[in-house]
C-alpha cells in the first residue's frame, strides 16, 4: 500500500464513524478496508486480502456486515431491468463496489476479459444514479486504442508546448 492508499482509507473510515457513531473505531476502520478495497481486487487477491484483515482484526470480520443502502439498491435492481440485464446478486454487488470506489476517485479502469459484463456495470450505475436524483456523467475512454502521449499528454520536443491528453481533454469538458 501507498500512502495514497492509506489517506483515502482513512477518509472513507471517518465518514462511516460519522455515519455509524454507535461501532468501535476498529470496526469501522475494518469496514473501510474490506469495502474500499474489495471491489479493487481480483478474485485470487480477495482470499488473500481478507486473510490479512482476518490476522488484522482477529475474530472481527464476522461481525461487522457490509454497509448497505437499501433505497439504492433498490434502484440498482430497477435500472437493471430497465437496461434488460439480470439483476443478480454477484451484478448488483459489482455495481454497488463500483460506486463505492467513485465516492472516492475520479475515474477508474474496468479490467476484465470480454464479456464478463464490464459495459453492464458501468451503463447500469449511471442509469441507477441518474434515476435515483444524482447527476452521474460517464464517459469511457479505451486506452489502448490510443498512443500514452495521446491519453496523459505530452511535452512537445521541439517546441516545448504542451500537447493535451485525451485524459485531460475528457476531464475539462466534463467540468464544464
Amino acid at each position: 500500500w501507498k500512502l495514497r492508499a492509506i489517506k483515502t482509507t482513512l477518509y472513507v473510515a471517518g465518514g462511516m464513524k460519522r455515519d455509524q457513531p454507535h461501532l468501535s473505531e476498529d470496526k469501522v476502520l475494518l469496514q473501510a478496508l474490506r469495502d474500499f478495497n474489495l471491489g479493487k481486487l481480483t478474485s485470487d487477491d480477495t482470499g488473500i486480502f481478507m486473510g490479512l484483515l482476518n490476522d488484522l482484526f482477529p475474530k472481527t470480520l464476522d461481525l461487522v456486515p457490509r454497509r448497505v443502502d437499501k433505497e439504492f439498491e433498490e434502484e440498482i435492481r430497477k435500472a437493471a431491468v430497465q437496461l434488460s440485464y439480470q439483476p443478480e446478486d454477484m451484478f448488483l454487488l459489482k455495481i454497488t463496489q463500483l460506486r463505492e470506489i467513485f465516492e472516492v476517485r475520479w475515474s477508474v479502469f474496468l479490467l476484465g476479459p470480454a464479456g464478463c459484463g464490464k459495459t453492464a456495470i458501468w451503463k447500469t450505475l449511471n442509469r441507477a444514479q441518474n434515476n435515483y436524483g444524482e447527476k452521474s456523467v460517464f464517459k469511457p475512454v479505451n486506452p489502448k486504442a490510443v498512443t500514452r502521449n495521446e491519453l496523459y499528454g505530452y511535452l512537445h520536443p521541439a517546441t516545448r508546448e504542451w500537447k493535451e491528453g485525451l485524459i485531460s481533454v475528457t476531464f475539462r469538458d466534463m467540468a464544464n
